[in-house]
């Protein structure tokens, strides 16, 4: 009877050797070196996103302020509003507290409140001929802070905006 099995030359087990474990190793090594920052940019980028729409939000409902203000009164101005929540920004997030937002006069007048949890200090500053809405955050927690700002300038009976201003977006 003869076998059906042939020996396999060399001796070897059909195994890997350490050399072809060590290329897969390095390659994913590099894979996690080019990953690792590219998920920590895309993570923080994504925390940027609230900043930057409530700070449109906060524009758009400071020119309806400023108009409803002009049509009852003749004295016309934007809403000053201070920082809330009052406590400097962090790496984590505030907790909702839609309670602080109302409870304040400011900014209950403004309109404008946030329900979830953020990462950004919000205010904005007014005067009879020019706004400011702010966005400031510390999304890494190394207490350099990144700053969103959005200017409106009264000029001729026309409001007239600039576009969002960053610092240290990513810090």
């Amino acid at each position: 009877m003869k076998t059906l099995i042939k020996p396999v030359r060399g001796g070897g087990d059909g195994g890997f050797t350490l050399v072809e474990l060590m290329i897969v190793v390095v390659i994913l090594g590099i894979l996690a070196a080019v990953a690792i920052p590219a998920y920590s940019r895309y993570v923080k980028r994504s925390k940027t996103a609230e900043a930057t729409q409530c700070i449109g939000s906060m524009y758009r409902l400071q020119l309806a302020y400023y108009e409803n203000t002009h049509e009852r009164s003749s004295s016309t101005s934007f809403a000053t509003c201070p920082a809330m929540p009052t406590t400097a920004p962090s790496a984590s997030k505030y907790p909702p507290n839609v309670v602080i937002w109302m409870a304040n006069s400011d900014w209950n007048t403004l309109g404008f409140v946030i329900e979830g949890g953020h990462y950004y200090q919000y205010s904005t500053d007014g005067s009879n001929s020019a706004l400011t809405t702010r966005a400031v955050g510390d999304i890494d927690g190394d207490s350099v802070r990144s700053t969103f700002e959005r200017a409106g300038v009264m000029n001729s009976g026309e409001i007239q905006g600039s576009q969002v201003r960053i610092t240290n977006e990513l810090e």
